[in-house]
């Protein structure tokens, strides 16, 4: 059974939703696959939620991550 977990994906620069990141749960490959369905190519990598709550944190960081948003919104 693949593990559930929380993943952000970036897009890639200069594209439409440049600059932006959403969060999608399900396993590595499910997670990807919804990413694929949603946007093909159009976006840049795939990213541990865990990981990228933590660099939010980091004041140093934090000024360097794309902005979150609802991926319904895109």
């Amino acid at each position: 059974m693949n593990k559930k977990e929380e993943w952000i994906f970036t897009f890639c620069c200069g594209s439409e939703n440049g600059g932006k990141c959403v969060r999608i749960a399900g396993s590595y490959r499910e997670a990807r696959d919804e990413m694929v369905a949603r946007f093909g190519s159009e976006w840049a990598f795939q990213y541990p939620a865990e990981e990228w709550d933590e660099w939010k944190e980091d004041p140093i960081k934090a000024g360097y991550l794309e902005k979150e948003v609802d991926i319904n919104t895109l």
